[in-house]
């Protein structure tokens, strides 16, 4: 179950850009996947501002990340779930995730590797 609550709350990474720059993506680094035409790999930087909100979304190939400063999040459930520093959080090509919202008074900062098809959107929205 918590397995679960991580994986459905981890929604945080790889993010949408949210509206009034509440959610903010830097990407750090972006290169080609050595060995596998087609494909990149994006690492970035998310940070999720107090009231920010991750749409939900899916992304064409794996998303990995860890949260390098919790906080407490509300789900898409509409329960409130608190992320430790230093939590991994893994999303396979086409999970829908998101849907979260920083309900702390602190930033939630994120850092996130994709490894996705670089002809295709980096993320298609999913509602």
């Amino acid at each position: 179950m918590r397995k679960f609550a991580f994986a459905i709350a981890l929604t945080l990474v790889a993010a949408p850009v949210a509206a009034e720059d509440l959610v903010v993506r830097t990407i750090l680094n972006e290169q080609p996947l050595s060995g596998s035409d087609g494909m990149v790999v994006i690492v970035s930087t998310l940070t999720v501002k107090p009231g920010g909100r991750i749409p939900l979304h899916t992304h064409p190939g794996d998303e990995h990340a860890v949260i390098v400063v919790g906080g407490t999040a509300l789900m898409p459930n509409g329960k409130e779930v608190a992320f430790a520093d230093g939590t991994p959080i893994f999303f396979p090509e086409g999970q829908v995730h998101g849907g979260v919202t920083n309900q702390g008074d602190a930033d939630i900062e994120i850092v996130t590797t994709h490894i996705v098809k670089a002809d295709q959107p980096f993320q298609t929205a999913a509602e």
